[in-house]
């Protein structure tokens, strides 16, 4: 608004009527901005108009017609002499056309000359008196040519220049009329006359200044358009800019990883704000290199390097960014990076480095190409500079977002393997622990018993190794089959309850090898804890397990009739690892987005019932 209002305001427009807010609307039904430029367009229509007729070009032509056409009084009376003629009227004329001619040819060099120096307009003057004074004075048919220069006075300098020549041409004109009157000249002829030299240059002064202002006004007005045009340009690339800035904050949030940040970045400032070619590095934050160097538009020259460390000593632009400074390339002994293919095809090119950074983690380098002897512009520089910032944002939340999923994957990880291992490594050395302390109360008396024992105590112990590999590396087989389920559980529970058997009651339908093999594992090491408590502490031989697989959801019951216990007891006491399984069980459920209910009483068994969704078990 503040460009338009001085636009408005600049004196080219004063007399124009601008309608207020509003008023357009109701009586043109367009906007403000529509009548501004409609008046503009108005006004400078009149004005190339008027200047039309009184172009400057076109005063001086009928200037010069007017002292060619002075002349014909002097050829209507040429055969007649006067006693008054110093010279004759054949030498007077072509004196007079001599000079004509003179004035036609070198017509604009004596304008020039006259504007340059006002006093080289008494040569006319002078020249015109004598004229008169050789052609008979105040009775002279050269009156008319007399007249020329006054009027080229009042063209050139409007008031003031008519009234000094009207000044200076009376005396000479007294000089050349009376010098040899015999008698007098006629009174009334000479007032007819000395008023035409004063009325006729003040008269003709007044279009030359009228002109003089309509010039002035027309510069103005070329110069307020001039001003408009710059500002339009300035707000047409502002607008570009901040549509550039717009649309890649649109689509960088639309990004779904990093690699795609970078790209949508690089078409933001080659394709949106017109650099030739634009280059990013990105900066891993866990291991402290910059490497993942990506050109825009793509180059099969561009080179492939391995990440360097962020050192200061790997060349200027790692020094950029850790000085967190712009600087441009262009000396021909800097070394921009250390590796000497990159660092040769960097050279081949000048660059503008911008250093990316958020808050205080550096985020990696952004570099745009220029040409050898081209220097940004204010606007571009400040429109690289947002770009830059909003990159800085765009990849620093990237990065910072994946090192938060990396961390939070590690724990994750760490507390499977802490389940695993609890639910596994931990039921097996129970049952070593418990068989070996069958195998202390036999000895000596039963010692072949217990070197048959000590033998399926070493199977078991070689299981435990391998489940410990299994949740360590997580190399659980994919091929899960119900078969397979049943019969793992089966040997566990066996192992874990030596000497005595336990018995499993098993009751599944639907597809269990069509689900996940994650979900498979899951309902596996759920199923396996939920049957090592009954084992272990229900004091009964038996256990059911019913397994019902839907289309969308999995059902897992796993029941005893044993001694039973009260859950709230049992869950409060999660500081003893003994009742880490059931926290266990509930924690894989809710991680699998299902739900667990632990269903039991002192002496009326227990129940634990699990429900599973099948299409959320990317969650684990």
């Amino acid at each position: 608004m503040i460009p338009i209002r001085r636009g408005i305001d600049h004196p080219a427009y004063r007399g124009i009527y601008i309608p207020r807010a509003g008023e357009t609307e109701k009586l043109f039904g367009y906007n403000h901005s529509t009548t501004f430029i409609f008046f503009y367009k108005l006004r400078f229509f009149m004005l190339k108009n008027i200047k039309s007729v009184f172009r400057t070009n076109r005063v001086f032509i009928f200037l010069v017609i007017f002292r060619w056409a002075s002349l014909i009084p002097a050829v209507l009376t040429l055969t007649r002499v006067s006693a008054q003629n110093i010279l004759p009227p054949l030498t007077v004329l072509s004196i007079a056309i001599l000079i004509n001619v003179v004035i036609s040819i070198f017509n604009h060099r004596l304008n020039q000359v006259v504007v340059d120096y006002p006093a080289a307009m008494s040569i006319d003057l002078l020249f015109s008196a004598f004229v008169l004074w050789a052609s008979g004075g105040s009775h002279s048919p050269y009156y008319l040519y007399a007249l020329s220069p006054l009027l080229a006075g009042a063209f050139f300098f409007q008031a003031r220049g008519a009234l000094i020549v009207s000044l200076v041409f009376t005396p000479l004109y007294f000089i050349s009329s009376d010098y040899r009157s015999q008698p007098p000249a006629d009174t009334i002829v000479l007032i007819t006359q000395l008023t035409g030299i004063w009325l006729f240059p003040l008269l003709f002064a007044f279009p030359s200044t009228l002109l003089k202002d309509i010039n002035r006004a027309r510069e103005e007005l070329f110069g307020a358009r001039d001003e408009l045009a710059e500002q339009n340009k300035n707000l047409t690339t502002a607008h570009r800019q901040l549509k550039v800035i717009h649309d890649l904050t649109v689509l960088l949030q639309a990004a779904p990883d990093l690699v795609s940040v970078e790209q949508r970045v690089l078409g933001a400032v080659t394709t949106g704000l017109g650099f030739r070619r634009a280059i990013v590095g990105m900066v891993d934050p866990a291991l402290e290199e910059m490497g993942n160097w990506m050109l825009y538009p793509a180059n099969s020259t561009f080179p492939a390097i391995a990440p360097l460390p962020l050192k200061s000593e790997n060349g200027e632009i790692f020094k950029a960014l850790l000085e967190r400074r712009i600087f441009k390339t262009g000396t021909d002994d800097e070394i921009l990076i250390s590796h000497a293919g990159m660092n040769s095809w960097l050279k081949t090119c000048r660059w503008y480095v911008y250093p990316l950074s958020l808050r205080e983690h550096t985020v990696g380098i952004l570099m745009v190409e220029m040409d050898r002897n081209e220097e940004l512009t204010r606007q571009r520089e400040d429109a690289i500079m947002m770009v830059s910032n909003q990159a800085s944002l765009a990849l620093g939340t990237t990065i910072l977002c994946i090192d938060r999923a990396r961390r939070l994957a590690v724990e994750t990880e760490r507390n499977r393997i802490a389940r695993d291992i609890h639910d596994t490594v931990a039921q097996s050395l129970f049952g070593i622990v418990y068989s070996l302390e069958a195998c202390i109360a036999m000895l000596p008396e039963q010692a072949a018993d217990v070197k048959t024992e000590l033998i399926e105590l070493r199977s078991l112990a070689s299981g435990a190794h391998d489940e410990v590999r299994r949740s360590v590396f997580d190399l659980w087989p994919s091929a899960l089959t119900i078969e397979l389920f049943m019969a793992d559980l089966t040997n566990y529970i066996n192992s874990c309850c030596r000497p005595r058997s336990f018995n499993i009651i098993f009751n599944h339908s639907g597809d269990f090898n069509s689900l996940p093999s994650g979900l498979r594992r899951t309902i596996y090491r759920m199923a396996q804890e939920a049957l090592a408590n009954s084992a272990r502490h229900s004091g009964v031989n038996s256990a059911r397990l019913c397994l019902n697989i839907s289309e969308d959801h999995v059902h897992l019951n796993v029941s005893d009739d044993g001694r039973g216990f009260e859950p709230g007891i049992a869950l409060s006491r999660s500081v003893n690892r003994e009742h880490f399984g059931l926290h266990g069980i509930q924690e894989r459920a809710r991680a699998m987005g299902g739900d667990c209910e632990i269903i039991s009483q002192p002496e009326a068994g227990a129940r634990i019932l699990i429900h599973l969704p099948i299409g959320r078990h990317h969650h684990a």
